[in-house]
């Protein structure tokens, strides 16, 4: 099948690019001028660009495709100008189901977020059928996802041949920008995380994620929607796996939601008013950890055959990534070839760890 991915030089769509080329599939790949195609070197696929926010743009790199895979969106807690988080995760997505309709796909896989599901009421595991509850207000990102994924289903209901998927919390090779999570490892791996927030993650490798999306593709209901995670696990927890994987301590302070909500209050502001600058800590943030997002993915491992990593395998290959791109500081890449590399994650060596010493 002929596959057009949108937003196919990120983080996230360079990994469907590739997972549909190893499933077969001919696939064009649609990029925006915002980042460069590193994250595509070594893949042979036709490249085309796309600005999600002009129509004419959008049918031209849709132009000739059997299945759309929409990956592209802001994903950011922060921007300079919130409007743009709307115009391209509401408007953009709008302006590329509308195209994909005009052409006759027979395909769409739709990528939306667990931001748009409120874990149940009553406690337990969060799954595809928990609605966003609207009483909170959760920021711009996931208000705009919430939006998108409405356009998505009124798509549907209108006859288009459309599943969605909600990656959960991603992280693993190809994170440029960095996303929020990968932020956090860069912290990390630099010593500069101090304290924590008391949180619920569940964290998946991209890669599984990507596989995930074929899979939604090929084996998808339409209509459908598919949670695509690995396992849940509190952010003391992460922060332990971090700590063996590198050796670096781990922070014991745990910062109080109350605090953490000031910081995020302050450091938005001088950002919005002082140095236009992603603040360090902003407001959508502390509401993401303030909310357990604990989550189920039986449907998918039922309905499609998807089958991911443990969580441990996938932040030793982010661990990995950042310190091949040179993320970490020299003094904390000592700290982690004393502490033997980076056992427990896979059995590929740690090449930059090994150089390092």
């Amino acid at each position: 099948m002929k596959c057009v991915v949108t937003g196919a030089n990120g983080f996230m769509g360079s990994h469907v690019v590739r997972a549909l080329g190893a499933a077969g599939h001919e696939v064009i790949a649609a990029v925006g001028s915002d980042l460069d195609l590193e994250n595509l070197e070594g893949v042979d696929v036709e490249v085309r660009e796309l600005d999600l926010l002009d129509a004419g743009s959008v049918r031209r790199a849709l132009q000739g495709g059997e299945a759309l895979l929409h990956t592209a969106a802001v994903y950011s807690f922060w921007a300079p100008d919130p409007d743009l988080i709307y115009r391209v995760n509401v408007e953009g997505t709008r302006e590329v189901l509308r195209a994909a309709e005009e052409l006759g796909y027979a395909r769409v896989v739709h990528t939306s977020s667990t931001a748009t599901l409120t874990p149940a009421f009553g406690g337990g595991n969060g799954d595809e059928d928990d609605v966003y509850d609207a009483r909170r207000f959760q920021g711009h990102y996931k208000v705009s996802k919430v939006m998108a994924e409405n356009v998505a289903l009124r798509a549907a209901a209108r006859g288009l041949s459309l599943s969605i998927v909600h990656p959960t919390t991603v992280v693993g090779d190809g994170d440029r920008r960095p996303t929020p999570t990968g932020s956090m490892i860069v912290h990390f791996l630099n010593g500069r995380m101090k304290a924590y927030a008391d949180t619920v993650l569940n964290l998946v490798d991209v890669a599984d994620v990507a596989r995930g999306q074929v899979l939604a593709l090929e084996q998808g209901r339409p209509g459908s929607r598919y949670i695509l995670g690995s396992e849940n696990l509190t952010m003391r927890e992460v922060l332990g796996t971090l700590s063996e994987l590198t050796g670096i301590p781990a922070p014991r302070v745990r910062i109080p939601h109350a605090l953490l909500a000031l910081a995020g209050g302050v450091a938005e502001w001088l950002a919005d008013h002082v140095t236009h600058e992603t603040p360090i800590v902003d407001r959508e943030s502390v509401l993401h950890a303030r909310a357990n997002r604990a989550f189920r993915i039986d449907r998918a491992r039922k309905e499609l055959g998807y089958d991911p990593a443990p969580a441990r395998v996938a932040l030793s290959r982010a661990l990995r990534w950042f310190i091949d791109e040179g993320q970490a500081s020299p003094a904390c890449l000592e700290r982690i070839a004393r502490h033997g590399g980076l056992g427990g994650g896979d059995s590929s060596p740690p090449a930059v760890v090994g150089d390092a010493a």
